[in-house]
């Protein structure tokens, strides 16, 4: 571990989400990454199963075609202004992604990362339905579970319990939350299919409690993260849509970390027949290679907006669009969608072996976006304690693995190009890192 020094005899770059005893101890420095495999100042490798831990990275690391792209578009244009004029590359991407995104979505904006473009997407339907004459819509609801960025706007749908928010609090107002279709351990003490899917079904009484003339959009993702890779129940999003369309609210799908073939799919809306107003969308869609993020909403949305008064000074960036479209070249070209679809299968069963362990809980994917989620006692499903799982991931960094923690599960998330014999490794060392960690707890 590289321990960071600068002026006074510390570093001068501040880390996010990285506490001061940690930085003391030492830090991998990163400084070279090729295919699925990064590398640090001291020489040692790393597989990196997280795409780049935050999942960007879908197309592998070290592209040099991508790199090239970049490099030539700031050469022939670097920069120029999102309002009053507009450029090609930009041209080209939104025309590129109403290809592949759902037939009825068509228009496109761009950012720099998820978060904005979850900010901006919530500014969209505001407009939109403040253009209708709907002005006092303002509300958005969320799922308890959800994570949808760090910008205030995107922090106020932050249903995932993090000192980021409640630091950040109070909030601006309008937040609305429902629950989250997790079933292992349902929050309202149901079993599906008995349930009837009563954590979606709920949504009505909530709607009408809060005003149904207040609410101006529903925004999740198709699978969520805070969970660990948690795919809904069937039935459940075709049961949110109607709810929505009931009550003239906006559905906001957030496909920024499940686009561009993490599931197996252009988009993760598409395992479930997910007919979306607005789509957030960011990581993949440049492999993490430049900032860039996207929203996209229907003819619907954006006709009654004459102006859309709304404006980052790098939207529609020249040399992150350039990016993007030739990421998603590449996406297509080397058939890295399907070959999510395929080897994806082939990673979920080669980690259902883990369940065998006393505190694996539950394995669960779709294509190559997994968790491994945990607990002390399967028959009450008790949760896990974090410095336990944080005991795990850094015991498969000293391994030479990255995994990370999200809620009470590991995720894994490799780049799309990941091979079959490195999921082997990955296993492997999962393997041992929970054996190991289940001895120290004295459930072996």
């Amino acid at each position: 571990m590289a321990k960071l020094s600068g002026k006074n005899g510390k570093s001068s770059l501040i880390l996010c989400r990285t506490s001061r005893g940690v930085i003391e101890k030492g830090i991998p420095i990163i400084i070279k990454g090729e295919g699925t495999r990064v590398f640090d100042s001291e020489g040692k490798a790393y597989l990196d199963l997280t795409s780049g831990v935050t999942r960007p990275v879908h197309v592998g690391h070290g592209r040099k075609d991508l790199a090239e792209a970049v490099g030539k578009q700031a050469a022939e244009l670097a920069y120029f202004t999102p309002m009053h004029f507009t450029n090609q590359p930009a041209i080209e991407l939104a025309d590129t992604l109403s290809t592949i995104t759902p037939d009825t979505v068509s228009n496109f904006f761009f950012v720099c990362d998820g978060s904005e473009a979850v900010e901006s997407a919530m500014k969209l339907a505001k407009q939109h339905h403040f253009c209708r004459g709907e002005k006092h819509r303002f509300k958005v609801i969320s799922r308890r579970g959800a994570y949808h960025g760090v910008t205030l706007l995107a922090l106020r749908a932050m249903g995932t319990v993090l000192s980021m928010k409640h630091t950040m609090e109070p909030l601006t107002p309008g937040s609305v939350f429902v629950e989250s279709p997790y079933c292992y351990r349902c929050p309202l003490h149901l079993s599906y299919p008995n349930c009837e899917l009563a954590c979606a079904r709920d949504m009505r009484r909530i709607i009408e409690f809060e005003g149904p003339d207040h609410i101006s959009a529903f925004i999740g993702e198709p699978i969520q993260q805070g969970f660990g890779a948690l795919a809904p129940p069937p039935g459940y999003w075709e049961l949110i849509r109607k709810i929505c369309e009931d009550y003239g609210i906006l559905l906001i799908i957030d496909e920024v970390i499940c686009g561009f073939g993490r599931t197996g799919r252009w988009f993760a809306l598409e395992h479930f027949g997910i007919k979306p107003d607005i789509i957030t969308m960011a990581k993949g869609i440049s492999s993490g290679y430049v900032p860039l993020g996207a929203v996209g909403c229907t003819d619907d949305v954006i006709d009654p907006i004459d102006t859309f008064e709304h404006i980052h000074t790098y939207a529609n960036h020249p040399v992150s669009c350039a990016a993007g479209v030739k990421n998603i070249e590449i996406l297509k070209q080397e058939k890295l969608i399907e070959r999510a679809s395929e080897i994806g299968v082939y990673f979920l069963e080669s980690l259902k072996s883990l369940e065998e362990h006393s505190i694996v809980a539950e394995v669960r994917g779709t294509g190559l976006w997994l968790g491994i989620d945990f607990t002390v006692n399967k028959k009450t499903r008790e949760v896990f304690p974090l410095d336990r799982l944080w005991n795990i991931v850094n015991r498969a960094q000293e391994k030479g693995l990255i995994i990370k923690l999200m809620g009470q599960a590991l995720e894994l998330a490799p780049p799309l190009i990941i091979e079959k014999s490195e999921i082997d490794e990955g296993v492997k060392i999962i393997q041992e890192c929970v054996a190991e960690e289940e001895k120290d707890m004295g459930l072996a």
